[in-house]
């Protein structure tokens, strides 16, 4: 089983960055046997450009722009467990992590127009996969985290990924923040420690 821990914030070492850290931590320290790898990367490595909604994708899946899109959409194609973190900033995600949510969305969801006038959507990722979810914030409240992880919910839905656990927090205005919130920081831990108990391949 592979695992990906995907960055969306761009502040290396900053609490979402800890975070997702943990959860990982707490997967290789579980020691289970069904663990093959443990990846993290950070969104803000990679050159990714917005969508152009130019539809050529929508036959083959595959973006035409010249970027690192298909670098990073191939590890998570290949990860069975996708653990995710977005700080809130103006009350949503990142714009790291929007740009790669509307990459996904308009290259894997094939929509299709039947004669009655519906609409229907389905996904080209079939393989089923899991996921958690990381979503912080400053001062905004908790309503707001929840609306920004909704967000990155709709990523998860494009890609066929179950949400097994989340964490969602606030107060958490400067870097390091999370480091005195030791409860917050078990949760994770235990999250990964746990994860294959959710989790059957």
């Amino acid at each position: 089983m592979k695992v990906l821990g995907i960055i969306g914030s761009p502040r290396k070492k900053g609490n979402t960055d800890i975070l997702v850290s943990e959860v990982l931590n707490g997967i290789d320290m579980s020691g289970s046997q069904i663990i093959s790898t443990i990846e993290k990367i950070y969104l803000d490595d990679f050159k990714l450009l917005p969508c152009k909604v130019c539809g050529k994708c929508k036959t083959t899946g595959q973006c035409v722009q010249q970027d690192d899109f298909n670098i990073v959409f191939q590890k998570i194609k290949e990860a069975n467990v996708i653990v995710f973190g977005s700080p809130v900033y103006c009350k949503t995600v990142t714009a790291q992590v929007k740009i790669l949510i509307d990459r996904i969305d308009s290259s894997q969801i094939i929509v299709s127009h039947i004669p009655d006038g519906k609409t229907t959507f389905s996904r080209r990722i079939r393989d089923k996969k899991k996921g958690i979810i990381i979503c912080i914030s400053d001062l905004s409240v908790l309503d707001i985290v929840r609306q920004s992880a909704e967000v990155m919910k709709c990523l998860f839905r494009d890609l066929n990924i179950e949400v097994i656990d989340e964490i969602l927090a606030n107060k958490l205005s400067k870097k390091g923040d999370v480091l005195k919130n030791k409860t917050l920081l078990q949760q994770a831990f235990e999250i990964g420690m746990n994860l294959c108990e959710k989790v059957s391949i």
